[in-house]
């Protein structure tokens, strides 16, 4: 088992494909479609959450990086450059598919967290830096997050601000609770080496939680999927111009802040990158179920843009910033 945890961890994209090709053809065999998924969702959400933030070591913030032009500039394009540019895209190329172009306005209102950390070890970015800027974006999302979403979804869907903002404290803070007291046990008991070793598992878990609301939430739109395939290509196509258009400005701003490679990348990957437990944990609880479906098809294609973007674009990047 726990061998397959690290598996997960290090393929998710592949299981998250062969969940979503599953859950297509489990709903052309079963009525998915009046099926209540909302309990397997709130289980599912703790799953992706409460191991993420349990290795989410919040304390470590006050020994790491303190660029804050770095930090301020990251996170001004994790949500408000991201968020333009959602609203630029839902009401143009997604203007005519409501429920999709709300699965844009969560990917740019929702920053990226803790993967931010982990790739910019990847991609030799500061990982202090990196650190600051996740624990940052995590603890803004319940306070910035619902008022982009009320801003720029608000045209495709009702959205009841206060209810979006309570779901996302909810499901941030106690989780982060939980896990930052979890933690302090485990390594009080222990010890610290113990916490690191048992601590490659948790991403695993998360994944698990992914999975889930994948399979449920593809399952119960497969009908309306198989009858309308270009859906596939709309989402495609315009997650890869969002990232593209992500990429590309904050490449630039990086220049013109004369940030060198290490910083610069971690801005890049603040801007481009957003988080996949807590967009899919908000829509499945609030969001129509083709939402789900869009924001279930995003973690394949977000991890291999980020991977082109380390090991492609990385080496030309490096030469540009220096």
């Amino acid at each position: 088992m726990i061998e397959i945890l690290l598996h997960i961890k290090r393929r998710l994209y592949i299981y998250v494909s062969l969940i979503f090709i599953l859950a297509l053809i489990a709903g052309q065999l079963w009525d998915f479609e009046h099926m209540n998924i909302m309990p397997i969702s709130v289980l599912a959400v703790f799953i992706m959450l409460y191991p993420m933030l349990t290795g989410m070591e919040i304390e470590k913030v006050k020994k790491a990086g303190r660029n804050y032009r770095l930090i301020i500039t990251t996170l001004i394009f994790a949500y408000f450059i991201a968020s333009l540019t959602a609203f630029i895209l839902s009401r143009t190329v997604l203007v005519d598919y409501p429920e999709l172009a709300l699965a844009l306005v969560l990917v740019g209102a929702i920053p990226c967290s803790n993967m931010l950390i982990g790739w910019s070890g990847i991609a030799d970015a500061s990982v202090p830096d990196a650190l600051v800027i996740a624990v940052a974006g995590l603890l803004l999302i319940p306070f910035i997050s619902p008022i982009l979403i009320f801003i720029n979804g608000g045209i495709f869907a009702k959205i009841n601000i206060l209810q979006i903002a309570f779901i996302l404290l909810l499901y941030i803070l106690v989780p982060l609770a939980i896990g930052t007291a979890t933690r302090r046990i485990i390594i009080r008991k222990k010890g610290r080496e113990y916490f690191m070793d048992i601590k490659k598992y948790f991403p695993g878990i998360s994944a698990i939680g992914i999975l889930l609301i994948v399979f449920f939430s593809v399952a119960k739109v497969s009908p309306k999927v198989i009858a309308t395939p270009e859906i596939f290509i709309l989402i495609l196509f315009t997650l890869l111009i969002y990232y593209v258009i992500q990429t590309a400005l904050s490449i630039i701003a990086a220049k013109i802040m004369r940030f060198n490679y290490s910083q610069g990348m971690v801005l890049i990957l603040g801007a481009t990158a957003s988080s996949q437990a807590i967009s899919l944990s908000l829509a499945a609880t609030v969001f129509p179920a083709m939402t789900v479906f869009a924001l279930s098809f995003k973690p394949v294609i977000q991890v291999f843009y980020v991977m082109t973007l380390i090991y492609g674009l990385g080496p030309r990047l490096k030469k540009i910033l220096g």
